[in-house]
């Protein structure tokens, strides 16, 4: 265990003694869910006790462990085997779970028999107010334990996971991975119907989820917390683009936006150079597989970051944001960045699902490809259109989503769920 200093007492609200279990290591700060999970740690240490359990990897590095210390009091690193995520025996594992786990792949490969003996023994203690699952992938774990714990516990959502496999399944055009992701589909559902009977309450990241969540008869769902955004560290750069750069923000190993890249690359952009030639597209994100690599080594005027530092200064470079995701759950915290940094954000319903904006005033919203290409297209064309709406995405985000006060609603779930549980123990 890992012991960090403890800031003075946080304000307004009762200080808990909270034990969170996660599947990873937060740093490096590299996807859209570890930032979310980072910011509101950061903020929720400031009033309560944070002790985080999570598995850590070889590729963790001693730096990560010691960035711990940003949002935690205690950190308990346990040591979990990497999963290939490439190759004949990743695929081999996904296929066998599919016809054969006890929980779908998404939660089966970070149940750790060590984890699971940390969390009894820690709760055993009696030492934490509450109990928080990040995800319902570690919830493994937790349904794993020999008797269901006595410490309230609450289930953060970061997706509805059913839905994002569903959606996979129903795009996709391979009949296998088609049958594969049917398959995996149902088994989240069963999973999410488990873990919700299992825990006190759970919270959701927007509105639209936290609703389906009741539509699928669990009853304990407290609500949604908004996502935030830092608009100190994202700010609208100096100068404003030189060039028709279109970026897009995200990890390249999560196939939703491998799928958001192909279909923007090769439905989209033909239809906008049509119009804008020497219009460009940037993808920044990590891990961009090898097909990927392949297009945009086919055209110098698509360009792929791999893993980078900061995405700010290739953020800099867009004169437009696109996400145009076709498959996905939960909210997607980079719509927020780029409206913090003054980048005019063009998505697909998807891709904006479950924030908060107006079509037209503060982002533009397109679900076909022509009607993508033609929102980019009147976007380039003129300035002062693009600058108006990135104007007032900044002041719409700057003015509602802080960090601070989006902690301040899940502190509040988390005193309710405290309260609730007084009645089951």
């Amino acid at each position: 265990m890992f012991f960090f200093p403890t800031p003075p007492p946080g304000y307004g609200l009762r200080r808990l003694r909270i034990l969170f279990h996660n599947c990873r290591i937060l740093h490096p700060l590299n996807g859209g869910d570890r930032i979310r999970t980072f910011n509101m740690l950061r903020e929720l240490r400031k009033r309560h006790h944070i002790t985080y359990l999570c598995l850590r990897t070889p590729a963790d590095s001693d730096e990560s462990v010691a960035l711990a210390r940003e949002y935690c009091h205690e950190l308990i690193p346990v040591p979990h085997a990497v999963k290939n995520k490439r190759g004949l025996r990743f695929y081999a594992e996904v296929l066998g779970n599919t016809l054969f786990g006890k929980y779908p792949f998404l939660a089966s490969k970070y149940v750790s028999a060590e984890s699971i003996a940390h969390l009894s023994r820690l709760i055993a203690g009696g030492q934490f107010d509450l109990l928080i699952c990040d995800y319902l992938a570690p919830m493994g774990n937790l349904l794993e334990l020999s008797q269901r714990p006595r410490v309230p516990m609450m289930l953060f959502q970061h997706n509805v996971e059913s839905v994002i496999f569903k959606r996979h399944a129903e795009a996709a055009a391979n009949p296998l991975k088609r049958a594969l992701y049917r398959k995996q589909w149902r088994a989240v559902e069963r999973m999410e119907q488990k873990a919700a009977a299992f825990v006190d309450t759970q919270v959701a990241v927007s509105e639209s989820d936290a609703a389906l969540f009741q539509e699928m008869g669990m009853r304990n769902v407290l609500g949604a917390v908004p996502t935030g955004v830092d608009c100190e560290f994202f700010q609208p750069p100096a100068q404003p683009p030189k060039r028709p750069v279109m970026a897009f923000l995200g990890s390249m190993d999560w196939d939703a936006n491998q799928d958001a890249v192909r279909w923007f690359t090769t439905e989209v952009l033909p239809r906008i150079r049509a119009r804008v030639p020497a219009a460009e597209f940037l993808g920044i994100g990590r891990n961009p597989p090898a097909s990927l690599l392949a297009l945009a080594a086919s055209d110098p005027l698509v360009r792929l970051t791999g893993t980078v530092p900061d995405v700010r200064p290739h953020m800099a470079e867009a004169a437009a944001m696109v996400l145009p995701l076709r498959v996905g759950g939960g909210t997607r915290i980079k719509v927020y960045e780029a409206m913090a940094m003054g980048t005019p954000v063009i998505s697909t319903t998807i891709g904006a699902e479950g924030l908060d904006y107006t079509h037209g005033k503060n982002i533009l919203i397109a679900d076909t490809a022509e009607a993508f290409a033609n929102e980019a297209i009147a976007l380039l064309s003129d300035a002062a259109r693009a600058a108006d709406i990135a104007a007032e995405a900044r002041r719409h985000v700057a003015e509602n989503y802080s960090w601070g006060s989006v902690a301040e609603i899940f502190s509040r779930y988390c005193e309710q769920t405290v309260e609730r549980a007084k009645s089951r123990i």
